[in-house]
């Protein structure tokens, strides 16, 4: 059975520092993944009349992994694709005596359940009719929770300095930067707030609607990653590896009941059929940087951050 991986190098180096290097290798198993996170389509079929469609065959495709799901509608006219994986997909509908359907530019996205309804005409099955969703304009008219998607495509067009998913946290209503530990602090015998397991990338301390930090939750692919010791994150993947995030606020599902504030939701991207790449350095020096206003001189710094990502089919 045919496996798609993405595949994610990062280095990155400081003057009068050594060279730090990761490699980290996510294998995207579509019934692990649908386990561990995702979202779900769900709708009902009926006639012009209102009348529903009993038995109607459907047929979900996730549009880059060629990934196929399929059902049938129920005898109340309903069906639903529960626990996909992030991504886009089209699905056909066909019926005896009906023209077949076809909707597409669907997006799942992570804790999204979309709505889609379908109203079939009668005519020959030779017919279809296609239906093209607008990107932007989808509306979740069933989940409860409260949070916004960042995707990977506006986390790379915002320059962000150190390359963190974890700094664009507080752009969503409700949530404020802020930690009420101290260097000093003591959490527990022989450990201090000074230890940030994070290094030098900003650990996601956030205060979501008053909470404090280590009522948050932090999710990778599903799998807990919250650093117990300063309520943070204890995994920051790469940028270029991340498909999307998201910040539920309020509201959201029983299974994240372990925690009171907010959580922080990541899927990373998977491999698609075609092997696909990309590489990067972003660095900054002493020659880019302008003079502080009290400051007679310019002092010397040195930032590189380089590595790629790649994925595709095993």
């Amino acid at each position: 059975m045919r496996r798609n991986a993405a595949i994610e190098v990062k280095l990155s180096f400081h003057q009068n520092a050594p060279v730090s290097s990761s490699v980290r290798i996510a294998r995207s198993n579509t019934s692990l993944l649908r386990a561990a996170t995702g979202g779900s389509i769900s709708g009902a079929i009926t006639d012009r009349s209102g009348a529903v469609v009993v038995g109607a065959a459907l047929k979900l495709v996730n549009t880059a992994q060629q990934t196929t799901y399929n059902t049938v509608s129920d005898k109340q006219g309903f069906y639903t694709f529960p626990n996909l994986p992030v991504g886009h997909y089209d699905i056909d509908i066909a019926a005896i005596g009906f023209n077949a359907q076809r909707k597409t530019g669907l997006s799942v996205d992570a804790d999204s359940a979309l709505r889609i309804n379908a109203s079939l005409e009668i005519g020959t099955r030779s017919d279809v009719v296609v239906v093209t969703s607008e990107a932007g304009v989808q509306v979740d008219t069933t989940a409860t929770h409260l949070g916004e998607v960042v995707s990977g495509d506006q986390m790379t067009a915002i320059p962000l300095n150190g390359r963190s998913y974890t700094d664009l946290l507080a752009i969503q209503p409700g949530v404020a930067p802020i930690s009420t530990l101290l260097p000093s602090s003591v959490i527990m015998a022989g450990v201090t707030g000074g230890l940030d397991p994070s290094g030098d990338a900003n650990p996601g301390n956030l205060s979501i609607n008053g909470q404090r930090e280590s009522s948050n939750g932090f999710l990778v692919n599903g799998i807990d990653v919250q650093e117990h010791m300063n309520g943070g994150t204890s995994v920051i993947p790469n940028l270029d590896s991340i498909e999307e995030f998201r910040v539920l606020t309020a509201n959201f599902d029983p299974e994240y009941g372990n925690y009171n504030g907010g959580i922080v939701t990541v899927v990373s991207k998977s491999g698609t059929n075609r092997f696909r790449g990309k590489a990067f350095e972003f660095f900054r020096n002493t020659n880019l940087d302008a003079r502080g206003y009290f400051d007679r001189t310019r002092a010397p710094f040195n930032q590189n951050q380089f590595g790629g990502a790649i994925g595709g089919p095993i």
